[in-house]
């Protein structure tokens, strides 16, 4: 077993053939000062004209600083046990950001809001490509998280993750994101290993008559969208809108720019129906198409050294969703979703044509107040299509695969505002490995309204993929000087295991006086069947043209932990101005010849820190600091502060400016593993939005 100071799996291949990786390390307290010293400077540049209101103010809507933190806490989620409740009582370690939270933030993306959520790790590695993990396994590929969009599956089944560049929803239409960190498969899974990542859009009532927002980025791109939102009659609600995102490149070492900006346009609608009060209907609609430059290594059998080709592909897809809800009472509903959708990507080595469909059921029936059965159904189906390529293939090119899975949650209130229990277990039928089984228990306790005591222990699967079964690829050339040329040969194993993690975990909420809140988990994770790398085995000579392959393939590692601490804070000094930070400690180890090693790639230490302050009714200013400890011989520590001023100046118009990465010039956040790793640029980001019917959206239920 190894830890999180030593090198990554793939490293550990090359250093059978005598290459050496560089070491890197700066103390990590010290620059957790700097930056909050940074960031406490920028955040009380005004706190004393918070009082300073007029009378025509206080007859204003009060902005988001101003919501006591008990109305925070009970903030309405559905990931933690698929049914409306609050956060304050979730039994899972969950985080809300809310669409006020995305609109204060200055974010470009999703992923970009992520990095507030405390014990996920996101850092950018190009202009399109993003990691996004939490607790632990970080890589390009991460397989061990599932998101989804408004119930809608959007990992690729080829490698169990996401490919970011392309869930790329409005963010003004996002309602929410909820982040599960641990293992949620009962509910949600295979896949959902180490979280869901929920992101549910708004209902097309609350975004109705005309928006229009544009953003110009000094050193990150340009972004445009129009949205328009209508009713007819009193039950029926629709929108339309149209985007497009065009991103400038990272830069090398040297500050000139690298080939791997992207740009991206779609369109799509959203339709809801109120059939009878007791029935709803939602229809969703999306296409888009969009261009991906990147640089990737190319193997060929007659060259001496890896080529590094200009790849420029295209993506293209879409989807069409209907989702039917039905009551029956208060004791009794059910939900029915189905959608289908199509992926395109062109590139030089990895080219996929892939469509998926998958319907799903649902049904909550209390059999009194305190006793709740949840059970239901799905049938997923998703098949693909590759190219083949010298350095990169899979077998067979073509294949599709279909999973039926059923799950059962009981949920009973032991004692009324004391204590709850909810068990439950899902049951997958796949074509890799045949039947998984994902069982939960988890407890809540309430001694007060301001405590509460939650545990859990469970058992999630990450199932084979594609790339686990079939893949070759020839990773990497291992001779600078030919001939002939040997490569590595990495090959999949159709006898692969799915992976298996036994997690326990134990949270803590408080709350004191709607000023002060604190929400901290801790957890034990237990891995067993880990993907990873066999040793090197008898090499494969090809005569015409003459090559050397040295084979390694897929196996599954007999065991691997992980543990840490994830808090967030939360504290309200004033009435117009709120601190938070969120703090994550991670710890663990795994095989030397994990495929993606447990720590070893995660920064040991993590802060986030961010100031909301309601300068005016009509004047915000916010910023935030990110921290990421240095990753031993691999990357340096990351400090970042962002900070941006918003106003509305007239009504209907909301101009804001940003300043992201103030602290330097350039920086590299990730370790790459496909494609190259740039520095990412300060930037100066202006934005406007023109919506003329903004408070009638936020005051539609």
């Amino acid at each position: 077993m190894h830890d999180g100071g030593e090198m990554r799996p793939l490293a550990n291949v090359v250093s059978l053939f005598g290459v050496q990786e560089g070491f890197l390390c700066v103390h990590w307290r010290r620059q957790l000062a700097k930056g909050f010293a940074c960031l406490l400077a920028v955040s009380a540049l005004s706190p004393s004209m918070a009082g300073q209101q007029s009378s025509q103010d206080s007859a204003k809507p009060v902005d988001l600083a101003s919501i006591s933190i008990e109305d925070l806490m009970n903030i309405q989620v559905t990931s933690a046990s698929k049914k409306a409740e609050s956060l304050s009582a979730a039994p899972a370690a969950i985080f809300v950001i809310t669409g006020e939270d995305i609109r204060r933030g200055g974010f470009s993306s999703v992923p970009d809001a992520l990095r507030t959520v405390p014990g996920l790790y996101v850092v950018q590695q190009s202009s399109h490509v993003w990691q996004v993990t939490a607790r632990g396994f970080s890589n390009e590929y991460n397989d061990k998280m599932l998101v989804l969009i408004d119930g809608r599956l959007v990992y690729s089944p080829t490698f169990g993750g996401v490919f970011w560049d392309v869930q790329d929803p409005p963010l003004e239409d996002i309602d929410r994101i909820e982040v599960i960190r641990g293992p949620a498969g009962t509910l949600w899974g295979a896949d959902a290993m180490n979280g869901v990542i929920n992101i549910i859009t708004k209902q097309a009532a609350k975004t109705q008559g005309p928006q229009t927002v544009a953003s110009v980025g000094v050193n990150e791109g340009y972004a445009g969208r129009v949205r328009y939102g209508g009713q007819i009659g009193d039950d029926f609600s629709y929108r339309i809108y149209g985007t497009s995102n065009d991103w400038l490149p990272t830069v090398n070492a040297a500050g000139a720019a690298n080939y791997d900006s992207w740009s991206i346009t779609q369109g799509g609608t959203r339709l809801d129906w109120a059939v009878t009060p007791k029935d709803t209907v939602t229809f969703d609609g999306e296409g888009y198409s969009g261009r991906i430059r990147d640089v990737p290594q190319i193997l060929v059998p007659t060259s001496g050294v890896a080529l590094e080709e200009d790849s420029s592909g295209v993506v293209k897809g879409g989807h069409l969703l209907g989702q039917w809800k039905h009551s029956f009472s208060d004791r009794s509903d059910t939900d029915l979703l189905g959608y289908c959708d199509w992926t395109d990507r062109l590139g030089l080595i990895d080219t996929e044509y892939r469509n998926t469909c998958d319907i799903e059921f649902q049904h909550r029936y209390s059999f009194t107040p305190r006793h709740t059965v949840t059970w239901g159904g799905s049938i997923l189906t998703s098949g693909d299509t590759w190219d083949e390529s010298f350095s990169l293939s899979i077998e067979p090119p073509y294949k599709r695969e279909t999973t039926y899975g059923s799950f059962l949650q009981y949920d009973v209130i032991l004692a009324p505002d004391l204590v709850r229990l909810v068990a439950g277990v899902k049951l997958d039928h796949n074509g890799y490995t045949g039947f998984e089984y994902q069982p939960q228990v988890r407890a809540v306790w309430t001694p007060d309204k301001k405590n509460t005591l939650w545990a859990a222990a469970s058992r999630a699967v990450r199932t084979p993929n594609r790339i686990d079964e079939g893949l070759v690829d020839r990773i990497f050339q291992i001779n600078p000087a030919p001939p002939p040329p040997e490569f590595i040969l990495y090959s999949g194993d159709s006898a692969v295991k799915s992976e298996i993690v036994h997690a326990f975990e134990l949270g803590y909420r408080y709350e004191w006086k709607q000023k002060f809140s604190l929400d901290a988990a801790a957890y034990y994770n237990d891995y067993h069947n880990l993907a990873g790398l066999s040793p090197p085995g008898d090499p494969i000579i090809n005569p015409s043209p003459f090559y050397i392959d040295i084979p390694v393939t897929v196996i599954n590692e007999p065991k691997a932990q992980t543990h840490g601490l994830e808090v967030f804070v939360k504290y309200v000094p004033m009435r117009r101005w709120n601190l938070s930070a969120g703090i994550t400690e991670l710890r663990g180890a795994s095989p030397p010849g994990t495929g993606y090693p447990a720590v070893a790639d995660n920064p040991l230490h993590e802060v986030n820190a961010q100031s909301k302050l309601d300068v005016t009714h009509f004047v915000n200013f916010d910023a935030s600091y990110f921290y990421n400890d240095a990753i031993t011989h691999l990357l340096a520590p990351l400090n970042r502060v962002d900070a941006g001023l918003s106003t509305k100046p007239i009504h209907g118009f909301t101009l804001s400016v940003w300043g992201k990465n103030l602290q330097q010039s350039r920086h590299v956040e990730a370790i790459p593993t496909a494609y190259l790793a740039g520095q990412i640029r300060r930037a100066v980001v202006f934005k406007a939005i023109w919506e003329p019917g903004e408070s009638a959206n936020k005051s539609t239920p």
